[in-house]
């Protein structure tokens, strides 16, 4: 799984994965934003079917079925991406990755309203890490595998930072990959990834519970359990203790920058998902480095 598919040298490894980095990160941006809307609209929808089944009115909201997202209904004509604002349909010129947004400025060529920064931050910070995992991993199938697992996780990341919520639909699926994957021992044993699995889930789960038993609240959110047997799941359970120490760090240093910044306070709930993914990302580059 090591072997290389193709020999390239570092330099055009780098510049490899920038290139898709750009590209799959455009395309984070968007599923990541369109995604999650589509499940909030769903759920609103089947509270709102529940609320009036026994209702003699018929409510608005029942008369039409949510509407899925563009990415799930396939490529139609009106699919294209637009102008959050004054939705004018985009060319090819004003959708290329990171550099479009640099070309205009941040703006809106038809309306001049600006375009929110998640996007070339979304494709810069992926080329970056493609980059960097293809130039630890090279050109292998292990190295595809990293990718994905890379992209999953920033995937994550903004999901969870942006609203507070780990999808299963994402979610799930890792911890099965993680298993299936380490049943042939590519980064940990067996064993260890099923022990990994579930005390990576029980760890989270004690703590939420201890939490809420002494202070009341709800520390963290289901989703993060889940994350974390993920996490455990790839690289087993001897890594459990670095990565949770990994992301309470980097939480700590965030929090502080935030509240130096006056966009956060001690007060206010902050998502642990995109720290359990930084956790993991170095965690799966220490496997190489």
């Amino acid at each position: 799984m090591t072997e290389l598919l193709l020999p390239l040298t570092s330099l055009q490894l780098i510049i490899l994965g920038i290139v898709m980095g750009l590209i799959i990160g455009s395309f984070i941006g968007m599923l990541s934003w369109r995604l999650p809307r589509y499940f909030f609209s769903q759920w609103q929808n089947d509270v709102a079917q529940e609320f009036y089944a026994n209702k003699p009115i018929e409510s608005p909201q029942l008369t039409e079925a949510t509407p899925k997202p563009e990415i799930l209904t396939g490529l139609e004509a009106n699919s294209r991406s637009e102008c959050p604002s004054c939705h004018t349909p985009l060319n090819w010129k004003q959708l290329i990755p990171l550099f479009s947004w640099l070309m205009q400025k941040g703006k809106c060529r038809h309306c001049g309203d600006a375009i929110s920064v998640r996007y070339p931050l979304i494709e810069f910070s992926t080329a970056l890490m493609t980059a960097a995992t293809l130039y630890f991993f090279g050109l292998s199938w292990l190295g595809i595998i990293a990718i994905l697992f890379t992209w999953t996780l920033i995937f994550i990341t903004v999901v969870d930072f942006e609203h507070h919520l780990i999808l299963d639909l994402v979610s799930l699926p890792l911890i099965w990959a993680g298993l299936l994957l380490n049943s042939f021992s590519v980064f940990t044993s067996p064993s260890d990834a099923i022990y990994g699995a579930v005390f990576g889930y029980l760890i989270l789960w004690t703590i939420f519970h201890v939490f809420r038993l002494v202070t009341g609240k709800e520390g963290m959110g289901y989703g993060d359990f889940k994350m974390l047997a993920a996490m455990g799941a790839w690289f087993g359970v001897y890594e459990l203790a670095n990565m949770v120490l990994i992301a309470s760090l980097a939480s700590l240093v965030f929090a502080v920058i935030f509240m130096i910044l006056r966009r956060a306070n001690l007060q206010q709930e902050m998502a642990f998902g995109p720290y359990l993914a930084l956790a993991g990302w170095v965690t799966l580059i220490l496997t190489q480095a």
